[in-house]
């Protein structure tokens, strides 16, 4: 016969277990995001190399107010890019950022407003609208063409 105290406590140890083994796994995923940085006060966060950092940040992206992503077209779908130079103005042409995206993803904290995105991949210039909304997430794509 079982004793019910050893089997609570193994059921109690299985759990604990299960539970820091699940936690422990999310935390060893934070760790592998790319750092923050900032740009004239506005923080950032580029990469998405692998897809394990590209699913974290697109993760992430869903609480910041803009997440781009780069690609160039391809037939079978867009192939993801890096080094993209990204330049942001306001309404008034003044630049408010300007970075390299080190991977296809851009994580932005812009504040709410309408601003012009100019996105530099292989001398290609691309430029887009980016409207950011107070308490919303934008997720933008920028594909340049073959």
């Amino acid at each position: 016969m079982i004793n019910p105290a050893l089997y609570r406590q193994w059921i109690f140890s299985l759990l604990a277990l299960i539970f820091f083994g699940l936690f422990s796994g999310l935390s060893k995923a934070q760790v592998n995001l790319p750092d923050t940085q900032t740009y004239q006060g506005i923080a950032y966060i580029t990469g998405g190399i692998g897809s394990e950092e590209s699913e974290g940040l697109l993760a992430l992206g869903k609480t910041w107010p803009l997440t781009l992503e780069f690609s160039q077209d391809h037939p079978q779908r867009p192939l993801w890019v890096a080094d993209v130079l990204v330049k942001i103005v306001d309404q008034k042409k003044k630049l408010v950022f300007e970075a390299m995206s080190d991977g296809p993803i851009l994580l932005l904290k812009l504040a709410p407003g309408k601003y012009e995105g100019e996105f530099s991949y292989e001398g290609k210039v691309l430029k887009r609208p980016v409207t950011v909304e107070e308490g919303k997430s934008l997720k933008q794509s920028i594909v340049w063409p073959r």
